[in-house]
């Protein structure tokens, strides 16, 4: 598929204790992720060229995250690579008394540091049809909110598009002060992926109101509920505007099985920006983002594995996405 997807975002160290709590823990598995990352490793997997913009220490931590992205085939040539701190976070997956819980050690990493001078953009947007990044970037320090809305303002001076997900992390900030600095990437934004209540909390809006404020082209909602420990359902609602008309699609309600919790809304972007750029109607680019989701809570780890034939099948499996 012509042109690079690339995206901004932290990676890190994953270390999760399972079923039992982090305090009970005596050793952890181990793996890499982050939100960016893995929707550029579904991106990948779909048949897309993808390109990896973050910050990792010079360490081996750094080199095995670097492997693990290649892994996937995305290009890392233009990540920076210099210092000793990575980002690491701490999951639990909780029980059906107990919650999932998850503890971040990410101020002072390498991604953090990052400032406008660390990019060469020409570089960096040579070839590119999309940029992605999600609100956790704006989130971590000044310099890499300010790197942010470099990033996304060279984009749009290059006539690209970009892509944006709310990601809200209450660990990391506030709701307020989060939606002061969203609103300057939703103005900007073509695709818009959020959630119902998003648009509540950050924009005091909602999707009868919306498209009087803001004039992204795509506005995607997906609501997730969860009915049991390991049982989810998700709701989905795609807006399309096309010059001054708005087109929508309300998918029905569809239920599946949990034994992963995170990654899925990072499979759900993937699915749904590959369905965009395939050229994909709404109710079908939906459809397999609901299925590329659900599909991800049956995968260990943070980043799905898995092709586009694999979610069709999958989608195959729910009758309400037929």
């Amino acid at each position: 598929m012509n042109g690079k997807i690339t995206a901004y975002g932290e990676i890190m160290l994953r270390l999760s204790a399972g079923d039992v709590g982090i305090a009970d823990a005596k050793a952890f598995d181990a793996c890499y992720g982050g939100t960016e990352c893995n929707v550029l490793a579904c991106l990948s997997q779909f048949g897309h060229d993808t390109k990896y913009l973050t910050a990792l220490p010079q360490t081996e931590l750094g080199t095995a995250a670097i492997n693990h992205i290649k892994s996937f085939n995305i290009d890392t040539s233009d990540i920076v690579v210099r210092g000793d701190v990575m980002g690491i976070y701490f999951v639990e997956n909780g029980t059906g008394s107990r919650g999932s819980n998850v503890i971040y050690m990410r101020r002072f990493s390498e991604f953090t540091r990052l400032n406008d001078g660390d990019f060469d953009y020409d570089k960096v947007f040579d070839g590119v049809k999309l940029f992605h990044m999600s609100g956790i970037s704006l989130a971590l320090s000044e310099s890499s909110r300010n790197l942010a809305y470099k990033l996304v303002d060279e984009a749009k001076r290059r006539g690209i598009k970009v892509s944006f997900d709310f990601n809200y992390r209450a660990k990391l900030w506030d709701t307020t002060t989060a939606g002061q600095y969203f609103r300057p990437i939703i103005d900007k934004a073509d695709i818009v992926l959020a959630s119902t209540l998003d648009l509540t909390t950050f924009l005091n809006t909602d999707e009868k109101d919306y498209y009087k404020t803001y004039n992204n082209e795509y506005l995607i909602l997906r609501d997730r509920k969860i009915l049991s420990a390991n049982k989810h359902s998700v709701k989905v609602a795609v807006y399309h505007k096309d010059g001054k008309s708005v087109q929508s699609y309300h998918s029905p309600t569809v239920e599946f099985d949990v034994s992963e919790k995170i990654g899925g809304g990072d499979a759900f972007d993937g699915g749904m920006l590959h369905a965009i750029l395939s050229g994909k109607n709404i109710k079908s680019a939906a459809q397999f983002a609901i299925a590329a989701f659900a599909l991800k809570h049956k995968i260990s780890g943070d980043t799905f594995t898995g092709t586009a034939a694999d979610v069709e099948n999958y989608r195959a499996d729910f009758e309400d996405l037929k």
